[in-house]
């Protein structure tokens, strides 16, 4: 979403944190599977993605039950819509190739949901970012390493 919005508002950028990001369109074969999932979520319910999704987050079993709760109070709907939202992201590189303010990139080494290359190529296309990568930090740095990411953030200014 910071992404769309500094595409559609760079004015009003003045800085950007990329937190476990995912800045490349999705390839056909992965867009066609989060409209399946969505489709799933609206027949089904949300259980299955719950039961899916939260050992995808994080090896840390206590924030998997946390992310398992959060994930449980949300309204299917929600879910099919960042679902439909992710399927049509599009690709980010030419907007970070023109980038002029301060970025930061936070990035979890064990992110199996975003590899850390993801990261590495932000940095690489984004001349003057900065890249934190965390290690054993899967895809929720703000949780699995709270004073890591925030001190990474604060780079920014």
């Amino acid at each position: 979403m910071v992404l769309a919005f500094a595409r559609l508002f760079p004015d009003r950028v003045a800085g950007l944190g990329l937190v476990a990001s995912q800045t490349l369109a999705d390839p056909p074969d992965r867009k066609e599977g989060r409209y399946k999932s969505a489709a799933e979520v609206a027949e089904k319910g949300i259980g299955n993605v719950v039961n899916t999704m939260a050992s995808k987050f994080t090896s840390d079993e206590r924030l998997q039950g946390f992310a398992r709760k959060v994930m449980e109070r949300q309204q299917p709907a929600a879910y099919i819509g960042a679902l439909k939202a992710m399927a049509e992201r599009q690709d980010s590189t030419p907007l970070l190739a023109s980038m002029q303010y301060p970025v930061v990139v936070v990035h979890g080494e064990a992110d199996v949901l975003i590899p850390i290359e993801r990261g590495r190529e932000v940095k690489a296309a984004v001349a003057h970012a900065h890249l934190v990568e965390l290690k054993g930090v899967g895809h929720l740095p703000m949780l699995e390493a709270k004073e890591e990411t925030a001190r990474a953030l604060s780079l920014l200014g």
